[in-house]
């Protein structure tokens, strides 16, 4: 069905894809792994006709016969959310503020076909059902503002599988997903391959993730580094960049043993309403200095609604205190002490700033001379594996990389709680042990108290000291890590703690449509 022969690219004088090859059958899958920056989303788009700005390719890319790269843009223009979807890694990104998500799902429907109004409008709920929003209290009327990062990415899902395509490309697919929503959206991804013939390609830096595709392609520097069955890329990979993203996926946590300091931060009865509802009711917590407090819960749950009325970006009731001090959620003062890095960065940064610029943003109004906070700016940059970059603009950057850079922003003016929101979610395994490795130093050494919101169960238990688990915008258990993983009391804890096992054992066994088998293996 895809046949991808000698995919180059080119930008900003470089060539990033260096003759990218590889077949793909109906009812096939295919991961595709690589470090940040390695040409993975590169090649995504260049299979979809949807270059971004100022990268140019060449090669050949046969989908049903034809070659998309040669396809006039009309042509092409016809076949996308019809027979070609992607997922994309940003959603904020990728759906229209202005018009409601029902709406949107609904768009390829009028497009492509000619569905009445209301079988266009059933459609839509069943999509809303099987993506899991439904249940979530998301409906048809709601503005992608009012939903949380993983709730944008299921409308995401949505709109790709609105026509069942012949070939759905997902970038991240469930990097913004809780487990239960990510076993969700993966289970539904492979029923609909192994029920109309969609071929599937994950993007992704979780080996869990991959585990579920029958082939496995590893990218190195724009190069093909390995090709081949899952199972045997996986368990013994003939390269060394495929040997180092398996050998990096068992990843060496810090130990939690340390002594926390002082109260820093406080936050107490903090509501917030939005839409005409509660997205936060009543929630309550302390952090000590150098203290690391996970918080949990499915998407939509309230979580990161917390985290920005705390620090200002959303309206809310309660009281903040700051070393004992009640302080403004908008206050200078507080905005400076506590940084947050964003789930979504893209949609943080000023696209006409450079690197430098957006860096060193957080020091504007302080004494110290342009020079001095430049060097700064690329000091932290070089501790997050992206050295010399401060005259570069966002868009030149991978989804993994901007991450790095947002985290960079949020470190330079030296906060003393910093609010990370799935700040490692985007980074492949090498990264995210540096970068993890980089927080523990901040927590051990500079007693910044960290407040990190995670999906990934694995990384809590090893790194957090306590936990909160939110449930419909309340905290509904709060302990130290260790005894709520290993008796947790509320309903919810116990569903994502069964979630989080299900997802790193993989699925197991097979499924049959049509005369057809499709496996896939743990």
């Amino acid at each position: 069905m895809l046949e991808v022969e000698g995919l180059r690219a080119w930008a900003s004088g470089q060539q990033r894809l260096r003759g990218v090859s590889f077949p793909l059958a109906e009812y096939d899958s295919l991961a595709m792994l690589g470090a940040s920056g390695s040409g993975k989303s590169l090649t995504a788009r260049g299979i979809l006709g949807l270059p971004p700005r100022g990268v140019r390719y060449d090669g050949t890319v046969l989908f049903q016969g034809q070659n998309l790269l040669a396809m006039p843009a009309k042509q092409l223009s016809a076949l996308h959310g019809k027979a070609l979807s992607m997922i994309f890694q940003e959603p904020s990104t990728a759906l229209n503020p202005v018009m409601r998500i029902g709406d949107q799902i609904a768009e390829p429907l009028t497009i492509h076909t000619k569905l009445s109004n209301q079988e266009q409008r059933r459609r839509v709920v069943e999509l809303l059902d099987k993506t899991g929003l439904t249940a979530a209290g998301v409906g048809p009327k709601r503005f992608p503002h009012e939903l949380s990062g993983g709730q944008r990415q299921r409308v995401a899902v949505a709109i790709a599988l609105a026509l069942s395509p012949a070939l759905v490309i997902a970038d991240e697919p469930t990097s913004a997903l809780d487990a239960v929503s990510a076993a969700m959206v993966l289970d539904l991804l492979f029923e609909l391959a192994a029920e109309v013939g969609t071929a599937v390609i994950i993007i992704t830096h979780d080996i869990d993730v991959a585990r579920r595709a029958r082939q496995t392609l590893v990218l190195s520097e724009g190069n093909v580094a390995e090709l081949g069955p899952t199972r045997s890329v996986l368990t013994a990979p003939k390269s060394e960049p495929a040997a180092l993203l398996v050998a990096g996926a068992a990843l060496t946590l810090p130990s939690r043993e340390r002594q926390a300091g002082k109260m820093v931060l406080s936050a107490e009865r903090i509501t917030v309403a939005r839409g005409g509802a509660h997205v936060v009711r009543e929630a309550s917590f302390a952090i000590r200095a150098g203290e690391r407090l996970a918080l949990v819960g499915r998407s939509g749950s309230g979580k990161t609604s917390l985290s920005r009325a705390i620090v200002g970006l959303l309206p809310m009731s309660g009281r903040v205190t700051l070393s004992g001090k009640p302080v403004v959620p908008t206050s200078p003062v507080l905005r400076r002490a506590v940084q947050m890095v964003f789930q979504d960065p893209v949609t943080s940064f000023n696209p006409r700033h450079n690197i430098g610029q957006i860096v060193t943003e957080p020091l504007f109004g302080t004494q110290m001379a342009k020079k001095e906070r430049l060097a700064r700016a690329d000091t932290l940059l070089a501790q997050v594996g992206l050295p010399g970059v401060l005259e570069r603009k966002p868009h030149e950057f991978s989804g993994g990389q901007r991450q790095r850079i947002a985290i960079a922003r949020a470190l330079v003016a030296s906060p003393r709680v910093l609010i990370a929101d799935e700040a490692v979610s985007a980074l492949d395994a090498a990264l995210r042990a540096e970068v993890i490795a980089l927080l523990d130093e901040l927590t051990r050494v500079e007693h910044i108290a960290l407040v990190f919101i995670a999906h990934d169960l694995s990384l809590v238990r090893h790194l957090a000291d306590r936990v909160l688990v939110m449930d419909a915008g309340r905290i509904v258990e709060a302990g130290a890590t260790e005894t709520v993983f290993a008796r947790p009391q509320a309903s919810e804890t116990k569903a994502l703690l069964a979630a989080g096992d299900r997802h790193q054992r993989g699925s197991n066994g097979a499924l049959e449509r049509g005369g057809h088998h499709y496996s896939v293996w743990s």
